[in-house]
């Protein structure tokens, strides 16, 4: 970036000099055209690595979960973040009305409706919903149904966990799709994108219910949060149920996921 002195001597060669005033304009305008150009690159879809250049085998695999831990690892932070503050205000006995305002948010956001529900039953749910997706689990799922990364719609739809969409245009129409079925699996526009769509459908979606009250078992407990544990309570996610169950449980133990399991604490 040029400094004033600069660019007064820039304009002082035409013989037009230039105020403190025009100087703050041009610079102004420069940062809203480098802030516009900021925008549309993050609005450009974002391609996943081309796993399938690597080999079937240890290296892809390899690949693949260096590739997700991050992503997963800043959802999770950032849902622990939240769950960090509903504890406090849990110990703290009656919320404020900032704390009050930020959990009606909270809640809408974690497909709450907030005006059924009073005070005490709003904290509840939410302490059983914003939580943490052991990281040996969301990898295992991420790889069993993204076929660890080189399905057709994790490589045009940064679709990394198979979620599914209902509204036309939506997404990617499968190949196999029923005569009436409407489905569609959601494109996403960047990984990272799918991986919050993920966590918040296991910690929303009421087929996932039994799966949040085993978690919350274990925090009672003071238990680590183990995902070959957790795995036992996604038989809705696939209709193979207890297959898919024992497939995740599989790839878990085969790939030593377990070890990517850090801190959950909250």
């Amino acid at each position: 970036m040029s400094s004033n002195d600069d660019l007064r001597r820039r304009w002082r060669t035409t013989g037009r000099p230039l105020g403190d005033a025009s100087i703050i304009r041009l610079l102004a305008a420069g940062m809203l055209l480098a802030a516009v150009a900021l925008v549309v690159l993050l609005a450009r879809p974002q391609a996943l690595p081309d796993f399938s250049a690597w080999p079937a085998g240890p290296e892809r695999k390899a690949r693949f979960v260096e590739f997700m831990q991050p992503l997963v690892a800043a959802e999770t932070a950032r849902v622990l973040r939240d769950r960090r503050r509903l504890v406090s205000i849990a110990a703290a006995g009656e919320p404020g009305w900032r704390d009050r305002r930020w959990l009606r948010a909270l809640g809408e956001s974690y497909r709450l409706d907030p005006e059924t529900l009073s005070g005490d039953e709003l904290l509840a749910t939410l302490l059983l919903r914003v939580d943490a997706v052991p990281m040996s689990l969301a990898l295992a799922q991420a790889a069993k149904e993204s076929g660890w990364g080189t399905s057709r719609f994790a490589r045009k739809g940064r679709n990394l966990f198979g979620q599914w969409c209902y509204e036309p245009g939506c997404g990617i129409v499968p190949r196999a799709r029923g005569e009436h079925a409407t489905h569609e699996v959601q494109v996403f526009s960047t990984p990272r994108e799918s991986v919050a769509s993920y966590l918040q459908n296991i910690n929303t979606h009421p087929a996932y219910r039994d799966f949040r009250l085993a978690r919350a078992g274990l925090r009672a407990s003071q238990a680590p949060l183990s995902g070959l544990v957790l795995a036992e309570q996604l038989q809705s996610y696939s209709e193979r149920g207890s297959a898919y169950v024992d497939e995740i449980k599989q790839l878990i133990r085969f790939n030593d996921l377990e070890e990517f399991d850090g801190d959950t604490d909250a």
